[in-house]
């Protein structure tokens, strides 16, 4: 079975389709189940508690993602996971519980791995580099086989993608919408922007709570979302598709019209209470400086410094893929 499949022509040209096809398509599956729409709604909602983290100066969280984004850039692969694991510090601080820990790891690590294995057929080097030759009967897909210089290469970048969206979910579950915009304000950045951040924020937990209502309010009028027991089920495939497709117009059109409905009412409330009209507001709780913002202040420069240090001294630089 082992010789059929690699060194007879059809046996490699089945393998060779399911590398292409069948592992990238399992990457989003694997997303949905495990995450579903419950995860998403749980995952950009504020998480209200009292550890260090939540009480730090808001300037800092706002800062961070953008500043550990752009410090990944500067790095190779190994260094960038060494940055990764300097991310996961806070978190140990902020205590997530176990389902939403799930759901940080199934949001960060799986489409992670689906940016290596795109890397790794289509970003390819030598032939001696290949892991896995293709056959002539799939090189009009574009790839030579999977190869280790792309592998390396999609390892580099998704852990560029780690690094932000660790900093990033950080800001979302420790910082409430108010508070971004004080530190907007604070930071000499437009509060318009800060406004936006927040509402953006606060609208997409509640986008996929109408959407689980939408799905639900569809299921009891009949209308079935079953999927087929089996993956060899091709006709039940087929249908579940066809459902699907036909529901698509009937959840989008009323969510496009909540989602209008929602922003025609916050520009309402934000004219009642004159957003803009003044240079300067004094209803937000003032942030006041303390041992821990120092500390966390010290110890993002420290971050920084080192990123320096390490690029200046060519020690982890960022690889030239070639």
């Amino acid at each position: 079975m082992t010789d059929f499949f690699l060194h007879n022509l059809l046996g490699r040209t089945i393998v060779a389709y399911a590398i292409v096809y069948g592992i990238p398509l399992m990457i989003p599956i694997l997303f949905i189940k495990m995450v579903g729409l419950k995860g998403l709604r749980n995952m950009f909602a504020y998480d209200g508690k009292n550890t260090i983290i939540h009480r730090l100066d808001p300037r800092i969280k706002v800062l961070y993602p953008a500043t550990m984004g752009a410090l990944s850039i500067f790095l190779n692969w190994n260094w960038v996971y060494v940055l990764f694991a300097v991310t996961l510090i806070p978190w140990l601080l902020v205590r997530p519980s176990g389902n939403r820990l799930k759901i940080l790891f199934n949001m960060t690590f799986v489409p992670a791995l689906g940016e290596i294995w795109q890397a790794g057929l289509f970003f390819t080097g030598r032939a001696n580099e290949l892991v896995y030759a293709f056959p002539w009967t799939i090189s009009w897909v574009g790839t030579a086989g999977l190869s280790t210089l792309g592998l390396q290469y999609g390892a580099e970048q998704a852990g560029r993608f780690l690094v932000t969206v660790s900093a990033s979910l950080l800001l979302i579950f420790t910082t409430d919408q108010s508070e971004i915009v004080w530190a907007c304000m604070k930071l000499k950045m437009p509060v318009k922007m800060g406004f936006a951040i927040s509402v953006g924020l606060r609208f997409l937990p509640e986008m996929f709570e109408r959407l689980s209502i939408l799905m639900q309010s569809m299921e009891v009028r009949g209308y079935s979302f079953t999927k087929p027991k089996h993956w060899w089920d091709f006709n039940g495939l087929v249908v579940y598709v066809k459902r699907l497709a036909t529901a698509l117009p009937l959840i989008t059109v009323p969510l496009i019209v909540g989602s209008l409905r929602g922003t025609d009412v916050m520009a309402m409330v934000a004219d009642s209470r004159a957003f803009g009209a003044y240079k300067t507001r004094s209803a937000f709780e003032v942030h006041r400086t303390t041992s821990e913002d120092k500390i966390a202040w010290a110890a993002y420069a420290s971050i920084i410094a080192a990123v320096f240090f390490i690029a200046v001294l060519h020690i982890g630089n960022r690889t030239t893929f070639g």
